[in-house]
């Protein structure tokens, strides 16, 4: 349950976002819905948290020839499957153009390894409530039999379908309307990029469904899915830094469990300092609907909006359980102006914000349109932060 801060919390939670602001960087901080809010009494202000910019690479690029056999070097994760019909390992265990994405960089020399963190959440205990998926139905259906396919995939035919494989490396889709379906996808762990993208001009309509996404073993720079116009649906995608990354328009995310996001104290990707791990992040475009997922895990943000590459608009989040985070839906401008056509509603929000009590946080000039978030243990109203 929340408390109403009295004065001394109020000056731990003013030291608290100040320490994370040093530690991590300065902020870049479908339907019709109601009425925008016009500043809620009830609003705290948190200052400058530090979203996002990148958990790692968002761009893809192909290779024809490579032939990547995961590490088994993972103290975290099951080897890769050796039966191709075997399940989700994790179900058993308890528990921009004008201004290019950080994506170039690969980390420092082979003596630098980034000091890891164990995964930081592990499912709620019980059965969710209406928002978000059941786990059990989610990713690979539990007796699909898998053909394991070493190497990178890169999907090149219109309309092709992918069924049933067991990838050992990366899938890039460079041709429109490919569907991903129930396909397990093992991302090598120097790969230092995403385990599915259509993150270029060619591969607009993908859909991915019922498919698993995990890196091979512990690394920073490992995601999930990168790119725009696509749909993902009921898949589960973990162990990862961010497990999802929209870089434009025409995108929807629904029915997904998303969970264990990796987090590295010594991060290359963020200059040495600690990742910045995300669910979902959004560095451009509009027409984007997030519904009926489940969060859990990450470290910066549930879903995290950054305007990196360009302006974003016309967000809907709805229905989903939602988790993880400094605050869970962090919204910045990054200097852009007001994200416009903001829509959060109907979503239940888990107690696990490392700053206690900020389920959204936005800038004053982003007016967001928002109705029944409440709280997943007292059923209380959300109320949203000022950053």
């Amino acid at each position: 349950m929340t408390v109403s801060p009295g004065p001394s919390r109020i000056r731990l939670l003013g030291i608290s976002a100040v320490a994370t602001a040093l530690a991590l960087g300065s902020t870049y901080a479908l339907t019709s819905g109601p009425t925008p809010e016009s500043a809620p009494s009830a609003e705290r202000t948190y200052g400058d948290l530090p979203p996002d910019d990148f958990g790692g690479p968002a761009t893809l690029s192909p290779s024809t020839s490579a032939s990547a056999s995961p590490s088994a070097s993972s103290t975290r994760l099951p080897g890769p499957s050796v039966s191709p019909s075997a399940g989700s390992p994790n179900k058993q265990e308890p528990s921009d153009s004008a201004e290019p994405p950080r994506s170039g960089d690969r980390p420092g020399s082979p003596g630098q390894e980034p000091v890891e963190a164990d995964p930081l959440a592990s499912p709620p205990a019980g059965t969710p409530g209406q928002q978000g998926p059941e786990p059990d139905h989610t990713g690979v259906p539990p007796k699909k039999k898998l053909r394991v396919h070493r190497g990178d995939l890169v999907v090149r035919t219109a309309g092709k379908v992918v069924d049933g494989l067991e990838v050992h490396g990366r899938v890039s889709v460079e041709a429109p309307n490919v569907t991903i379906r129930n396909t397990r996808v093992i991302v090598p762990t120097d790969s230092e990029t995403a385990g599915i993208s259509n993150n270029n001009d060619q591969g607009r309509g993908m859909l991915v469904r019922n498919v698993e996404v995990r890196s091979a073993s512990a690394a920073p720079g490992v995601n999930g899915v990168v790119g725009h116009d696509f749909t993902l649906e009921s898949s589960e995608i973990h162990h990862v830094t961010d497990q999802v990354h929209i870089t434009g328009s025409n995108v929807t995310v629904r029915g997904n469990w998303f969970h264990d996001n990796y987090h590295f104290e010594n991060d290359p990707y963020q200059d040495g300092g600690a990742s910045h791990d995300d669910s979902i992040q959004i560095i451009g475009g509009g027409n984007i609907t997030i519904a009926n997922n489940r969060f859990t895990g990450a470290y910066n943000a549930g879903v995290q909006i950054t305007q990196s590459i360009r302006d974003v608009n016309g967000v809907t989040i709805r229905d989903n359980l939602l988790g993880g985070g400094g605050c869970t839906v962090n919204i910045a401008e990054k200097g852009r102006g007001p994200v416009e056509g903001m829509v959060i509603r109907d979503n239940r929000f888990l107690s696990d914000q490392r700053i206690d009590g900020c389920a959204i946080i936005r800038p004053t000039s982003t007016k967001v349109s928002h109705s029944g978030n409440v709280w997943d243990d007292t059923g209380r109203a959300v109320t949203i932060s000022r950053g």
